[in-house]
């Protein structure tokens, strides 16, 4: 008798024909994730963790930590759903609570922590910038003055909100962004007041009238320093109204924070405009700290996405990738990738590890999945000056390009050795451990979520729906919603020669891990109509007492197990597909055959 082993996956391989596909790979292979050394077993099942319902989906999650009053680390789980900004949504649902309503809702959102303020901006709307001040959250876009209501004694009674406008060269910049709202009765309402850009001359306090929407001056500060203004003055006092917006506010769809600087790309109106802001104190986008960058590597298209690596801050196009550093004058290098992103939310920073080079992995305008990255096996300015794109989807292309290109939104994000891509309804999963991919399909008689957006929170990953709001723990449960899941996996055609065997026997070797039933098909020569199948039932406890007697036989639980599938069939080739309504976990499988030399004889 011959026999092959298998015991631990290279991963996915759909680009070729399943006889050309090597054993080592799956051609088919859902809701399971590898084992480092051995096997792979179906996922843990997500679980929901807070749920506002509606028909909007979620469109953010984020984890923001900052230092309060009192020095102490303080953790506040935010989501992002129908517009809403709420507070302690995820791992915390009890005590949920929506700090800001007026987003629009169907854009997903990004954020960045500076000074203990997080921003959130979702490139339609005004960025929005929320502190908690001792206990008290506060909302107001960027460029803003921030209002605060401290209860000393005035003539304010009703609804206010403000705005600053900037005088520079004589110029009244005009944002169009408005502070949090205040409710004073009786009182004076105390600004915390933006810094303007450097050739800021004066900046001007607008307010309305107790539940008005009309802007009228409140004040003008001669200066650019200043940063506290107390407002007594009268409804009946104040001054001009404010002219028409001439200088709206940037809206980038992705930002992030270099050198104490909130910086971001993927504005609608200047998509291939790269803006810093000048200063930390408060920070605004103004036309100075701009950079065209794809008008400068002559390109001309839109920035798809930007993130942090290397301690570069890379910018994509849709025909190529951008290294850029700040300083007194920021400055914009083209590199050699020859490629864009076509996403920049399936962007994620990926680590290295002692197979996996590491980098930052997204879906390419070539609608593949590719790694940018230098050589990082030598120093940091030689490696980055030899950047470069590596595809890292070539043994998938067969359904990624079809999945990334009638797919929108795409979505990734690293977690557990693993890069994450939401494509539809389904997840592609590469893990950097045994390089290779995986997919998830999370789907049971009554429940298909479709997601779309991550999160990471308390070092674990959260994912949010669309069409609900509805977010998920990752990898919890066994059973989703209290339903199955089914997961499966394929083999490729085994001993693709044209020879005949006698195929004999597979040994299917598992780990004991719970009560589940498994179906395995065997299909001789890829005919359907030589399949034969086969179920059986792995026990939770590992002994059956209508076959065993506790007095003559131990009846402890076993670890790992196997069984015999008698196969009994000629052919020159086969293939197995296994599928299973619990958590399989899978420990590989031997084929045992004999080679037939005489054709007529078999």
């Amino acid at each position: 008798m011959n026999e092959i082993t298998v015991t631990q996956s290279k991963g996915l391989r759909n680009d070729t024909g399943t006889k050309f596909v090597p054993k080592e790979y799956f051609y088919q292979i859902e809701n399971f994730n590898y084992d480092d050394i051995i096997g792979c077993s179906r996922i843990n099942l997500p679980a929901v963790d807070y749920n506002i319902g509606g028909s909007d989906g979620v469109d953010g999650i984020y984890q923001f930590r900052y230092i309060n009053s009192s020095s102490v680390l303080v953790k506040e789980n935010i989501v992002v759903v129908g517009g809403n900004v709420v507070v302690n949504a995820v791992d915390s649902i009890t005590s949920a609570s929506t700090i800001y309503s007026g987003l629009t809702a169907g854009h997903k959102c990004t954020f960045a922590v500076l000074n203990d303020q997080l921003f959130i901006s979702n490139g339609y709307d005004n960025i929005l910038v929320y502190k908690n001040i001792s206990g008290t959250p506060y909302v107001k876009e960027m460029g803003a003055p921030l209002a605060q209501n401290l209860g000393a004694a005035g003539v304010l009674t009703g609804a206010y909100y403000y705005a600053m406008t900037y005088v520079v060269n004589g110029v009244e910049l005009i944002t169009g962004t408005i502070s949090n709202t205040v409710n004073p009765v009786s009182n004076s309402i105390t600004l915390t007041l933006p810094v303007g850009p450097t050739d800021t001359d004066e900046r001007k306090i607008y307010r309305t009238e107790a539940g008005g929407t009309d802007l009228k001056l409140v004040a003008t500060i001669s200066d650019n320093t200043t940063t506290t203004y107390v407002d007594n003055i009268a409804d009946g006092s104040l001054g001009a109204d404010m002219s028409s917006v001439n200088s709206a506010a940037p809206k980038p769809q992705f930002i992030s924070v270099k050198e104490e600087r909130l910086i971001g790309v993927g504005n609608t109106a200047r998509p291939n405009y790269f803006y810093a802001s000048e200063t930390e104190v408060e920070v605004i986008f103004n036309t100075i700290g701009v950079t065209d960058v794809s008008g400068q590597g002559n390109d001309n298209t839109s920035l798809t996405g930007m993130a942090l690596d290397y301690d570069q801050i890379v910018v994509f196009s849709e025909v190529t990738v951008y290294l850029i550093t700040l300083g007194t004058a920021t400055t914009v290098k083209q590199t050699n990738s020859n490629v864009g992103c076509v996403d920049g939310f399936s962007i994620a920073k990926v680590p290295h590890n002692a197979t996996f080079q590491g980098g930052l992995m997204f879906v390419s305008t070539e609608y593949d999945v590719r790694i940018f990255n230098g050589n990082i096996a030598t120093t940091l300015a030689t490696s980055l000056d030899n950047l470069k794109t590596q595809n890292f989807s070539e043994q998938i292309n067969k359904t990624t390009l079809r999945d990334t290109m009638t797919n929108t939104p795409l979505e990734g994000e690293f977690f557990d050795y693993k890069y994450h891509l939401i494509v539809g309804s389904l997840m592609y999963v590469y893990d950097i451990r045994i390089l290779g991919w995986t997919t998830y399909r999370i789907q049971t008689a009554n429940y298909a979520p479709t997601y779309r957006k991550f999160g990471l929170v308390n070092d674990a990953l959260f994912v949010g729906q669309s069409g609900i709001g509805i977010v998920e723990e990752m990898y919890k449960e066994i059973l989703y919603r209290n339903e199955p899941v089914i997961a499966e996996f394929e083999t490729p055609e085994l001993l693709t020669d044209n020879q005949y065997k006698y195929f004999h026997e597979i040994h299917f070797y598992y780990g004991n891990s719970g009560t589940l039933t498994t179906n395995i098909t065997i299909t001789p020569d890829n005919n359907s109509d030589l399949s034969q199948q086969c179920s059986f039932e792995i026990k939770s406890d590992g002994f059956d007492p209508t076959y065993f007697n506790s007095t003559y036989f131990k009846t402890v639980t076993n670890v790992d197990d196997y069984k015999v599938l008698h196969v009994g069939k000629y052919a020159r080739w086969l293939r197995m597909r296994v599928t299973s309504n619990g958590k399989l976990n899978f420990r590989g499988y031997r084929l045992v055959f004999k080679i037939i030399n005489n054709k007529e004889a078999a």
